[in-house]
């Protein structure tokens, strides 16, 4: 009895943890699709279950199969061939956003802690522009 309950906690203290990352990454996404996209809902594919997690809670996301129909991609390998050139990429690591230019952003955890950040030429190649909430986290290329 006592070693379930201490397996029932323990497990408890790794979801819970896992739940608030996955809220915070949605919350996050959700604001950058309002940001890019103003009051339109936006089709939305995503690479991972994580991926498809958040566009799933989604306030402003509308999930599709197919990533030659989203307009929004959340990535974390690669960006998957046939989609719109005017589609709007962003990634959950930040080594894909070095290497690939076409990823305007990424959203990434490193030492446990969220971080947001956009690039200024990207940005403006994609004729992308961000609300003033986001300017803080925009940088250009190194």
């Amino acid at each position: 009895m006592c070693s379930n309950l201490f397996r029932l906690l323990l497990l408890a203290g790794l979801l819970i943890p896992l739940h608030a990352a996955s809220n915070v990454a949605a919350n996050i996404f959700d604001k950058t699709v309002d940001s890019f996209f103003k009051e339109e809902r936006v089709s939305a594919w995503g690479e991972t279950p994580e991926h498809l997690q958040i566009i799933q809670n989604s306030q402003r996301m509308v999930l599709t199969k197919d990533p030659a129909n989203a307009r929004f991609l959340i990535v974390a390998r690669k960006i998957p061939a046939g989609i719109a050139k005017d589609s709007v990429v962003m990634t959950t690591e930040y080594l894909l956003l070095e290497k690939d230019k076409r990823v305007v952003g990424a959203f990434f955890w490193q030492k446990g802690r969220p971080n947001l950040l956009f690039l200024r030429q990207r940005l403006r190649e994609a004729d992308l522009t961000l609300t003033p909430e986001f300017q803080k986290y925009i940088e250009d290329e190194q």
